[in-house]
């Protein structure tokens, strides 16, 4: 079992009986995570700003090694957020089909090393281009939900 199936598992198992009503019933497994984050689906980040207030913003989103990384531009608000407050939460959803919600911590890798060489490569096939900074998403809940085979 996945670190991402480990994760979905414990999520539901600690939810409010609301959530764990709705997300249970179709869960995606975390072979499925990260599938829908390689696919062409919407995917969006939220961080904190300085006063406490969400920012939102669209995100690339790489899978490389059974991991998930995102593209941080060091001239956007993501990346003053993220500097000051590692929290970040990620939306996948390929419309009503697919949806993931994540919860998290991002953890910006060593530019120098090799796994930041493997994301890059790995960025540059999906997207035709490679960040100069990037950075881990470490889950902290994952919510999933898929549609049944009859509503796809």
């Amino acid at each position: 079992m996945s670190e991402l199936d480990i994760t979905i598992k414990k999520t539901l198992a600690q939810a409010s009986t609301h959530s764990r009503k709705v997300f249970s019933q179709s869960p995606l497994t975390g072979e499925e995570v990260l599938e829908l984050a390689n696919s062409g689906g919407l995917r969006m980040a939220a961080t904190t700003k300085p006063d406490g207030k969400p920012h939102l913003s669209i995100t690339d989103v790489i899978v490389s090694d059974g991991k998930l990384y995102i593209g941080v531009d060091p001239a956007t608000a993501r990346h003053r957020n993220l500097r000051r407050n590692t929290s970040i939460a990620l939306m996948i959803a390929e419309g009503w089909k697919r949806q993931v919600i994540l919860e998290g911590e991002a953890r910006f890798l060593d530019m120098k090393g090799p796994l930041a060489e493997r994301v890059q490569d790995s960025q540059k096939k999906r997207y035709g281009w490679a960040s100069e900074v990037l950075a881990e998403i470490v889950p902290r809940k994952i919510f999933t939900w898929k549609a049944s085979p009859k509503n796809q």
